[in-house]
Protein backbone atom coordinates (compact mmCIF):
# COMPACT_ATOMS: atom_id res chain seq x y z
CA UNK A 1 0.00 0.00 0.00
CA UNK A 2 1.44 3.40 -0.89
CA UNK A 3 1.66 6.47 1.36
CA UNK A 4 -1.49 8.14 -0.02
CA UNK A 5 -3.62 5.06 0.58
CA UNK A 6 -2.04 4.36 3.97
CA UNK A 7 -2.73 7.85 5.32
CA UNK A 8 -6.06 8.53 3.60
CA UNK A 9 -8.92 8.75 6.01
CA UNK A 10 -12.55 9.03 4.92
CA UNK A 11 -13.68 12.55 5.71
CA UNK A 12 -10.50 13.98 4.21
CA UNK A 13 -10.77 17.33 2.42
CA UNK A 14 -9.22 17.36 -1.06
CA UNK A 15 -8.91 20.34 -3.39
CA UNK A 16 -9.96 19.59 -6.95
CA UNK A 17 -8.22 21.61 -9.66
CA UNK A 18 -9.04 22.44 -13.26
CA UNK A 19 -6.26 20.18 -14.56
CA UNK A 20 -5.72 16.45 -14.13
CA UNK A 21 -1.97 17.09 -14.21
CA UNK A 22 -2.35 18.79 -10.80
CA UNK A 23 -3.41 15.83 -8.72
CA UNK A 24 -4.09 17.56 -5.40
CA UNK A 25 -7.65 16.21 -5.52
CA UNK A 26 -6.49 12.62 -5.99
CA UNK A 27 -7.86 10.09 -3.52
CA UNK A 28 -7.62 6.29 -3.29
CA UNK A 29 -10.89 4.64 -4.29
CA UNK A 30 -10.19 1.08 -5.45
CA UNK A 31 -10.30 -0.39 -1.94
CA UNK A 32 -13.61 1.27 -1.03
CA UNK A 33 -17.12 0.02 -1.79
CA UNK A 34 -18.48 3.51 -2.43
CA UNK A 35 -17.93 7.19 -1.76
CA UNK A 36 -19.48 10.62 -1.85
CA UNK A 37 -17.99 14.09 -2.04
CA UNK A 38 -19.45 16.92 0.00
CA UNK A 39 -19.16 20.38 -1.53
CA UNK A 40 -19.70 23.37 0.77
CA UNK A 41 -18.86 26.10 -1.78
CA UNK A 42 -18.70 25.77 -5.57
CA UNK A 43 -16.13 28.55 -6.17
CA UNK A 44 -17.81 29.11 -9.57
CA UNK A 45 -17.17 25.50 -10.61
CA UNK A 46 -20.02 23.97 -12.59
CA UNK A 47 -18.94 20.39 -13.24
CA UNK A 48 -16.62 17.60 -12.15
CA UNK A 49 -14.94 15.61 -14.92
CA UNK A 50 -13.89 12.35 -13.25
CA UNK A 51 -10.36 11.15 -13.98
CA UNK A 52 -8.49 8.14 -12.69
CA UNK A 53 -5.20 6.29 -12.63
CA UNK A 54 -3.77 3.00 -11.44
CA UNK A 55 -0.77 4.69 -9.81
CA UNK A 56 -0.54 8.14 -8.17
CA UNK A 57 2.69 8.89 -10.04
CA UNK A 58 0.91 8.53 -13.43
CA UNK A 59 -1.08 11.46 -14.87
CA UNK A 60 -4.80 10.62 -14.53
CA UNK A 61 -7.00 10.21 -17.62
CA UNK A 62 -10.73 10.75 -18.11
CA UNK A 63 -13.08 8.00 -17.04
CA UNK A 64 -15.66 7.01 -19.67
CA UNK A 65 -18.88 5.03 -19.50
CA UNK A 66 -20.87 4.03 -22.58
CA UNK A 67 -18.67 6.27 -24.75
CA UNK A 68 -19.21 9.46 -22.76
CA UNK A 69 -17.01 11.16 -20.18
CA UNK A 70 -18.23 10.64 -16.62
CA UNK A 71 -19.28 13.98 -15.09
CA UNK A 72 -21.15 15.37 -12.11
CA UNK A 73 -22.79 18.80 -11.86
CA UNK A 74 -21.28 20.89 -9.06
CA UNK A 75 -23.75 22.24 -6.55
CA UNK A 76 -23.53 22.72 -2.82
CA UNK A 77 -24.40 19.36 -1.30
CA UNK A 78 -23.33 15.73 -1.24
CA UNK A 79 -22.72 13.90 -4.52
CA UNK A 80 -21.98 10.18 -4.98
CA UNK A 81 -18.81 9.21 -6.80
CA UNK A 82 -20.23 7.73 -10.03
CA UNK A 83 -20.49 3.96 -10.43
CA UNK A 84 -18.14 4.12 -13.43
CA UNK A 85 -15.33 5.07 -11.02
CA UNK A 86 -15.62 1.82 -9.04
CA UNK A 87 -12.45 -0.30 -9.18
CA UNK A 88 -10.34 2.67 -10.34
CA UNK A 89 -7.40 2.69 -7.94
CA UNK A 90 -7.11 6.48 -7.66
CA UNK A 91 -9.82 8.94 -8.61
CA UNK A 92 -9.26 12.62 -9.39
CA UNK A 93 -12.16 15.07 -9.60
CA UNK A 94 -11.24 17.76 -12.16
CA UNK A 95 -13.40 20.89 -12.02
CA UNK A 96 -14.80 22.90 -14.92
CA UNK A 97 -15.86 26.57 -14.75
CA UNK A 98 -13.56 27.50 -11.89
CA UNK A 99 -9.98 26.84 -10.86
CA UNK A 100 -10.37 24.98 -7.53
CA UNK A 101 -13.07 23.46 -5.37
CA UNK A 102 -12.58 21.97 -1.92
CA UNK A 103 -14.59 18.82 -1.21
CA UNK A 104 -14.78 16.35 1.64
CA UNK A 105 -14.43 12.73 0.54
CA UNK A 106 -16.56 10.28 2.51
CA UNK A 107 -15.73 6.68 1.60
CA UNK A 108 -16.93 3.39 3.02
CA UNK A 109 -15.97 -0.04 2.89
Amino acid sequence: MNEIARHFSPGTVVVANSSAATTSGLFPFGRFGGACVMIAATNSCTQIDWHGTNDPSVTPVKIYADGAAVTTAVTVGIHPVPDACFAVNYVVPVVVGGTTCAMTVMAKG
